[in-house]
């Protein structure tokens, strides 16, 4: 991998540490809210704080009436810790909850404060457009229950009252999936890699997913291709800076993938001789084509000031 992907890719990783959250109450046999990534609970000075005597209507009151009865304050209930959302505190609960994108539905937050209607909570409760009504198995929430967290929705969603609201954070975006198809649309790639012959123009695809910016608005994505040696395939070979970055350009007629729309795309001929290009001394080398076996790395920055990378790393190309 070059210089270059290596300092996007590394950018990337560290921002995948970062907390995202999920979709709404799930429930222990649901695959949808299973196996999320680590949220940062830290929304108080004591994260583990618990009020004694809660406020009425506040979220800590919810929590202990509703929230930890139901989902988890004993053994069994899904959401003690197992699953995403971790509502086995309420200031977990909360930093689980507010603000923070949903695994079923990843365009819209769990709970969007002021609009219990947006709110993928309180679709999972009343069992409104979802895979499955929480809690899972169990009777619905009673009425009032439901009514009574709608209203804090409604109030602004905050832990107590006259509290500041949950601050909007930037979610890291999604690793792309990638995938290489041929000039006629068939895909050619699988869970061997792909083959392609000399002379053959093939189309280099990827997703991308970022919580706050729309596809179309990504301000940049590109594809490496890197060879064994830690080379990269000259892609524009007219650039005097970056010729082995192959910027990918929007295509909203992008075909989907195995769970997102492709909707950015290069066109490559593989070409004999190849040239394979070294950021370390700026210099490109003509190469055999036949024989050479690249793998392609998916990059794109998210829209937020200072930009979030995410990459992923396809299966190998064969050239034949």
């Amino acid at each position: 991998m070059s210089g270059r992907a290596r300092g996007l890719a590394a950018a990337a990783l560290a921002a995948a540490t970062v907390a995202a959250a999920a979709a709404g109450l799930g429930g222990c046999a649901e695959p949808l809210d299973a196996g999320g990534r680590a949220v940062d609970g830290g929304v108080d000075d004591d994260p583990l704080a618990i009020d004694e005597v809660p406020a009425d209507g506040s979220f800590d009151d919810l929590h202990r009436r509703i929230l930890a009865p139901r989902c988890s304050g004993q053994p069994g209930l899904c959401h003690n810790g197992q699953f995403e959302p971790n509502l086995s505190t309420p200031s977990l609960a909360y930093a689980y909850l507010v603000r923070r994108p949903s695994l079923e539905k990843p365009d819209r937050y769990r709970v969007a404060p002021g609009d219990p209607d947006a709110s993928v909570l309180i679709d999972k409760l009343r069992g409104r457009d979802v895979a499955t009504r929480m809690p899972l198995g169990a009777e619905p929430l009673a009425e009032a229950d439901v009514r009574a967290l709608e209203a804090w929705i409604a109030d602004g969603g905050r832990r107590r009252p006259g509290a500041v609201e949950a601050p909007v954070l930037d979610e890291p975006p999604a690793p792309p999936e990638i995938g290489v198809f041929d000039a006629g649309g068939a895909r050619l790639d699988g869970p061997a890699g792909a083959d392609v012959v000399v002379g053959q123009t093939v189309t280099l695809r990827h997703s991308a997913h970022d919580f706050e910016t729309a596809d179309a608005a990504i301000p940049f994505a590109a594809f490496f291709l890197a060879a064994p040696d830690g080379r990269d395939v000259v892609l524009a070979p007219a650039a005097t800076d970056g010729p082995h970055v192959g910027a990918t350009a929007y295509d909203a007629a992008g075909p989907m993938g195995a769970g997102d729309q492709l909707d950015f795309r290069r066109d490559w001929t593989v070409t004999d001789p190849l040239e394979l290009y070294d950021e370390a001394t700026d210099t490109r080398t003509p190469v055999t084509a036949s024989g050479l076996v690249v793998t392609p790395i998916a990059v794109y920055l998210d829209a937020y000031p200072g930009g979030i990378a995410a990459f992923a790393i396809g299966q190998p190309i064969r050239i034949q």
